[in-house]
């Protein structure tokens, strides 16, 4: 995917562990000014972000748009 949107391989990361933690711990160390997360927008407050959208939101140390993926 990444090659098909010309991402060069230097932006690229493949991390193991806790996503959200791992999301906003490689934001830190490359000054990132915006994360992107994809949610599900189920219903009810508890399942309006994932947990690992939620993670990242409430950590974060810049801004983070969550954008309402569409459930095929």
């Amino acid at each position: 995917m990444a090659e098909k949107l010309s991402i060069p391989a230097s932006q690229q990361w493949v991390e193991l562990g806790t996503p959200g933690h791992d999301i906003v711990r490689v934001a830190d160390e490359n000054n990132v000014d915006l994360i992107i997360v994809g949610s599900h927008g189920r219903h009810g407050f508890k399942r309006l972000l994932g947990s690992t959208a939620n993670a990242v939101l409430h950590h974060a140390h810049c801004d983070v748009l969550a954008v309402r993926l569409k459930d095929d």
